[in-house]
């Protein structure tokens, strides 16, 4: 294969048309375009985009799509665009190499990154990759240690991504420790220091507003806050979420901090208690409030009261729709599993069951109650869809037990929904079979499935293995209509190309 020459100003999208055009003749059969494929030994009878482009970046000498894409990047007139390729890359040479050629980069050294993290400048970004050369490099061109990201509900600084060896490295290059920072790194004797000159830190808001009691890492650091006047139910600013929250949704080795918050006297709903497997706590709030055992990760139970904030912690923690039953089988506290599932309706214990593909226990409890589905409530239909979204093995089993495909939520999104904003093949595939409705539009986005299958491709959570295309041709193959936006559609170019080639 003889290697072809960049233009002198090579353009991503001009590129990218080079492969659409090579994808299509390639699917037409001609056999200059065919030659093209066999010869990097791609012999699929229906290639992807993804193969168009490996070719035109093969052809042009890189070895991968991604490298070449690099390459122009880092290219690219705009200095800030080059250092932001660069920095996405983790290669701390790169880094270098930008910022040696681009003097002019100084000015901005400080400044947020455009498009890219949440308002954080260059540091913070090497931080959160944990690169120390990177790091090395961006200081040595200037760099200030000590500066913090500009999100609007409270800044970071460099000590509050570290991991500890990483800390003590930046600690030796001049970074200051904060109230937050000792807080979180276990500096027991300098969360006393700052405390002595300046007894109102302990109300401090650091990052994402969260207060230093949100970062102890240890029981004796949140006895020292609370003791200095911590108030222990404060929620944080971003995720309207108190310290407790946070603990339970960190490492097991927090949940000594989060019981003893709650010896303390903090305020604990179903969820915490549930994963720190404190079953006479569980006990009292279900003898309290029965209705509690059907609490999951949603705005239905944790409405946000700023419609700019992030959402509770638990979301970020602990996944979207988590029930307390699976928190307390996920930390292996099967005594509160247990009560939990003794004290659910019947159709929350089926769907527990489906969760953990126990299906001896599914079908023992179909069997005692045969016209479950038939007579639940359409709340009870409704929470059954919030409280699976991504397990299609589970979604499979309640389908062909009988549960409607088509309930909808309060805003009219459908399983269908979800499964493909999550790329979910299997699961579009069995809500497709029992006859799910494709172009149901939800009333929060405006969205249909297919929408929120172009959206999932670019934001989604699994968006990195989730089947975005298959999911879009199943989509479409079932009727679904191609959405009309008043801008251009956003997907990977993949999803684009499915849509494209369904027009024509």
């Amino acid at each position: 294969m003889s290697l072809r020459e960049l233009p002198a100003r090579p353009n991503l999208d001009h590129l990218r048309n080079q492969a659409r055009t090579l994808l299509r003749e390639r699917l037409a059969a001609e056999e200059a375009a065919t030659q093209r494929f066999t010869a990097l030994g791609i012999e699929s009878a229906e290639p992807r985009l993804a193969d168009a482009l490996h070719v035109i970046a093969q052809e042009y000498g890189f070895k991968t799509w991604p490298a070449l894409k690099l390459h122009l990047e880092l290219d690219s007139a705009n200095p800030v665009e080059a250092l932001v390729a660069a920095i996405k890359s983790n290669d701390a040479s790169l880094v270098r190499q930008v910022l040696s050629r681009s003097p002019s980069l100084k000015a901005h050294i400080n400044e947020p990154l455009p498009n890219y993290g949440f308002d954080e400048p260059p540091i913070l970004s090497a931080v959160h990759k944990q690169n120390r050369e990177m790091i090395d490099a961006l200081l040595d061109f200037g760099a200030n240690i000590n500066e913090r990201s500009r999100w609007w509900a409270g800044s970071f600084g460099v000590l509050d991504f570290a991991s500890p060896d990483l800390s003590t490295y930046l600690i030796s290059r001049g970074a200051a420790v904060d109230i937050h920072s000792a807080a979180r790194l276990g500096m027991i004797g300098q969360v006393r220091e700052l405390l002595l000159s300046d007894p109102q830190l302990v109300h401090a808001r650091g990052g994402d507003g969260q207060l230093p009691l949100h970062f102890a890492s240890t029981v004796e650091i949140a006895a020292v806050l609370l003791d200095h006047g911590a108030n222990i139910d404060a929620q944080d600013i971003d995720h309207e979420s108190t310290a407790l929250q946070y603990m339970v949704c960190h490492h097991p080795q927090r949940h000594e901090v989060a019981k003893f918050l709650v010896s303390r006297g903090a305020q604990a709903d179903i969820l915490a208690a549930s994963a720190i497997g404190d079953l006479s706590l569980v006990e009292r709030i279900l003898n309290d409030d029965p209705e509690t055992v059907l609490t999951t990760v949603t705005d239905r139970y944790f409405p946000k009261r700023n419609p700019r904030s992030g959402g509770i912690i638990y979301i970020y923690g602990f996944g979207l729709t988590r029930t307390p039953h699976m928190l307390a089988r996920q930390f292996g506290h099967h005594d509160v599993f247990e009560f939990l599932m003794q004290r659910s309706p019947v159709w929350l214990r089926l769907i527990q069951a489906a969760e953990f593909g126990d299906e001896a226990l599914f079908q023992q409890i179909l069997q005692k109650h045969p016209s479950l589905f038939a007579r639940l409530k359409a709340h009870a239909r409704r929470l059954i869809g919030t409280a699976i979204r991504n397990n299609d093995r589970a979604v499979k089993l309640l389908v062909e037990a009988g549960w409607p495909v088509n309930v909808a939520m309060d805003n009219n999104q459908t399983p269908l929904h979800y499964a493909a904003w999550h790329g979910n093949l299997a699961m579009v595939n069995v809500l497709l079979a029992h006859d799910a409705a494709v172009n149901v539009f939800e009333s929060e986005h405006g969205g249909s499935p297919l929408a929120w299958a172009l959206h999932g491709s670019l934001h989604g959570w699994h968006r990195s293995s989730g089947n975005y295309v298959e999911v879009a041709l199943a989509l479409l193959n079932a009727g679904a209509t191609v959405p009309q936006f008043e801008r251009p559609l956003e997907a990977t170019e993949e999803v684009l190309e499915v849509i494209r080639q369904h027009a024509t």
